[in-house]
């Protein structure tokens, strides 16, 4: 059992790991006529940003993107099974099923990913804080003056 923690616990095998197994059961779930686009669309998504996680190895985005479209698509699992239940064909249903039951897991690995990176969900980043922040003028950057040389002109109150 320590073997498969010292396994998940290196930083690029967790990727790999999610990727590979989104990968296979999304491809069989993708077996069933699902008829609309959605499931395929939001799970093309995911995978495309399960591969650049990949490639960038130590990119937060890459994660981040990953974390956000696989945390949303429980939600949209959900939707697209219980709607479209009745005209999909068993296997599809078992392995959209058997996916949307790995997704938490996935989600938790993908976090912990995240933190490893580097990333931190900071909620001043998204959400207005009442703490005030300091203005910076950029218009009319400061300079500091010399102290031996004699003022000039004031070239700014031109403007």
């Amino acid at each position: 059992m320590t073997d498969l923690n010292e396994l998940l616990g290196s930083p690029f095998v967790r990727v790999k790991l999610v990727a590979f197994v989104h990968f296979f059961f999304i491809s069989n779930a993708m077996l069933g006529s699902w008829g609309h686009g959605a499931y395929e669309f939001y799970n093309f998504l995911f995978i495309i940003s399960m591969f650049w996680a990949i490639h960038c190895k130590d990119s937060i985005e890459a994660v981040q993107s990953a974390l956000v479209i696989d945390a949303s698509s429980i939600f949209f699992d959900l939707v697209s099974i219980i709607i479209y239940f009745h005209f999909m064909n068993g296997w599809a249903i078992a392995f959209s099923i058997i996916n949307l039951i790995l997704r938490p897991v996935s989600v938790a690995l993908l976090y912990r990913e995240f933190n490893t990176r580097g990333g931190s969900l900071q909620t001043g980043s998204v959400f207005p804080t009442s703490q005030q922040r300091s203005y910076q003028d950029i218009d009319r950057p400061t300079q500091p003056t010399p102290t031996n040389s004699q003022p000039g002109p004031n070239v700014a109150s031109i403007f």
